[in-house]
């Protein structure tokens, strides 16, 4: 088959790389892991093994909810690069190194979800084989076709047979056929098929996103228990499930999202501490406070003077105001002459609120440097929330930010005698 010859480094020397062979981005709460050698139809060859293993590592998945894994190209992944393999530098470690990674993938803490097109042929079938969900391009085609070259794929032969129900993954396996995205799909070796090649990616965020609005916890708690329980017995894994349930519903999440369901409104998930903490890290590049007032009693013009006296640039949004604490007022973020990061929002809850988280997304989408949305005590607006977070950017809400400035050292404490030296940030 065409996608075998993983290279054509006897017709084309190898030239010197200059974008990384592993492009790795943060997307909110999701970890994008795209694979960038189309020249080798993203071959997975020892330097490929390597980087995947190190962005799989525990450290680097610690604080996401959901690891995208996608390829440039045309083609996902055509096996491992046979052309190394036939070369001395082939040395025989590269399948157990394939095989750490592959387990990597499987036990990775969060979901895992594969956008596939062209080829995922052997090692790159196993590959896709080994993440949670796979989304299939129309025209994918997953493969184990070794034995077409008198070598049968036997570490991908594991993954098959996972994902895979038997008869077909004997049938791909002996005979080296290769599966359609809707035979794929029908064999268990795809969740889903795309609209087109075009939606591909898109789709794929679209589902990552969807996990990621789920609170981390209890996806963390899910991949545990699917792979505790998938290959127990019937009575273990049943004992499991149900323990996993009692430690469920002690969950602030599941209280919130069973009192929210009663009520009938959006659940109000907490804050999750890694998205905290990146955007407090982004505070030196830049604070726009919407609602800030002149008004030396309002909490808001507080909030404002503490950030801007910590030696932040701090921007004062306010349409009704022209001074604020002798800065000059802005009547919209993008009035603002320069770039900054955090939009810090003092507006009511609801409709006001994604109003500004809107126009946040939107500067943000044009290049102005906006990697974050801060809602200020009491604010939520949870489907402009969802949206934000979709968009790439972190969200915090129903915080208040110069308490965890101040909590977390970016500020100094306040004087013993000030009335919110406590950090009582509910009096602000």
């Amino acid at each position: 088959h065409h996608c075998l010859d993983t290279t054509n480094s006897r017709l084309f020397p190898a030239l010197p790389r200059i974008m990384p062979l592993l492009l790795a981005k943060r997307l909110g709460r999701v970890l994008h892991l795209h694979m960038n050698t189309p020249e080798n139809l993203n071959a997975l060859s020892s330097d490929m093994l390597s980087m995947l293993k190190k962005h799989f590592a525990p450290e680097n998945v610690k604080d996401v909810s959901v690891v995208l894994l996608s390829a440039a190209g045309k083609h996902f992944g055509a096996g491992h690069n046979l052309a190394e393999m036939a070369s001395k530098e082939y040395k025989e470690q590269i399948f157990f190194d394939c095989s750490e990674v592959m387990k990597m993938v499987v036990r990775c803490p969060v979901p895992t979800v594969a956008a596939v097109q062209g080829c995922a042929f052997a090692a790159g079938c196993q590959l896709a084989a080994s993440c949670d969900i796979v989304v299939a391009a129309p025209g994918a085609r997953f493969g184990t076709p070794g034995v077409k070259i008198g070598f049968f794929c036997g570490t991908p032969s594991v993954a098959v047979t996972r994902a895979a129900n038997l008869k077909t993954a004997a049938d791909m396996l002996f005979t080296g056929r290769d599966l359609t995205a809707e035979q794929a799909l029908a064999a268990g070796l795809a969740s889903r098929v795309a609209a087109s090649n075009e939606t591909l990616l898109e789709e794929a965020l679209a589902i990552c996103n969807t996990i990621a609005e789920t609170p981390r916890e209890v996806v963390v708690h899910g991949k545990k228990l699917l792979l505790d329980q998938r290959d127990a017995p019937l009575d273990t894994a049943y004992n499991l499930a149900s323990q996993h349930m009692i430690e469920g519903m002690r969950l602030f999440s599941a209280k919130e999202g069973i009192q929210a369901f009663l009520e009938k409104r959006p659940a109000l998930w907490k804050a999750e501490e890694s998205e905290i903490a990146q955007t407090l890290a982004l505070v030196k590049d830049g604070v726009a406070v919407v609602g800030a007032s002149a008004d030396a009693s309002r909490a808001s013009h507080r909030v404002f003077n503490w950030v801007k006296d910590g030696g932040y640039p701090t921007y004062p949004i306010n349409p009704t105001a022209s001074e604020v604490s002798g800065c000059k007022v802005y009547k919209t973020l993008d009035s603002v002459p320069t770039n900054f990061a955090v939009v810090d929002v003092f507006r009511k809850s609801g409709p006001p609120a994604a109003e500004v988280i809107d126009e946040a997304i939107r500067l943000a989408k044009a290049g102005k440097g906006v990697k974050a949305v801060w809602l200020q005590l009491g604010v939520r607006a949870p489907e402009a929330e969802k949206r934000a977070r979709a968009a790439g950017l972190l969200v915090v809400a129903d915080r208040c930010l110069a308490v965890d400035l101040r909590e977390q050292g970016y500020l100094p404490p306040l004087p013993p005698g000030d009335p919110h030296a406590h950090g009582l940030a509910s009096k602000l």
